[in-house]
């Protein structure tokens, strides 16, 4: 009887034990993040990133397939559709906007639908460098206006990622606000 009864006080006090520690540990976890997604639609998001850089990679095979035929890759115009998709599974890839953007311009002539193609790339990736500076780039040279081309090639270099690009998108900068003033000078 006497074991029974040791038996039941160890176990209450084990019990008891338990509870407080899991209240201490309910009380102690971090907070929930602000987006209650599901794990089911974060685990269906990590499917499309992977899905679209499997694309990238088959796009990426089929561009070298191209250029040994032809050297100017900006013709492969087959290529944009891949891009528009790998850009619809992942908004942050920002190197399908990149060359779909050089294939609409170069290789399509449709400077308008390239520009509102970067744009797109850069409302879903406003602090992507390579981005801004492409728009910089495409406006002060490809389009003759660089004063349009200021704002990017200053956003170029507040996001630039190290020491090297630093150093490039300043003086793309500088080259564009020397053009900029020139252009200014002309119109006078």
């Amino acid at each position: 009887m006497k074991r029974k009864i040791v038996t039941a006080a160890a176990m209450f006090v084990l019990f008891a034990g338990m509870c407080i520690i899991e209240n201490s540990a309910v009380r102690a976890r971090p907070a929930e993040p602000k987006d209650n997604a599901s794990a089911i639609y974060q685990l269906a998001g990590e499917f499309r990133t992977v899905f679209a850089n499997l694309l990238w990679i088959k796009a990426d095979k089929y561009h070298h397939e191209f250029i040994q035929h032809d050297p100017n890759w900006c013709n492969n115009k087959d290529l944009i559709g891949l891009f528009k998709m790998i850009t619809a599974l992942d908004p942050r890839f920002v190197e399908a906007y990149s060359a779909g953007t050089y294939i609409l311009m170069n290789g399509y002539g449709n400077n308008i639908k390239a520009m509102g193609y970067l744009m797109q790339g850069i409302e879903a990736n406003p602090r992507s460098r390579e981005l801004n500076q492409l728009a910089a780039v495409l406006y002060a040279y490809k389009l003759k206006n660089p004063k349009r081309a200021l704002p990017y090639a200053q956003r170029a270099v507040w996001f630039a990622e190290d020491d090297f690009y630093k150093n490039v998108t300043t003086r793309s900068l500088r080259s564009i606000e020397r053009m900029a003033r020139e252009q200014e000078d002309q119109d006078k």
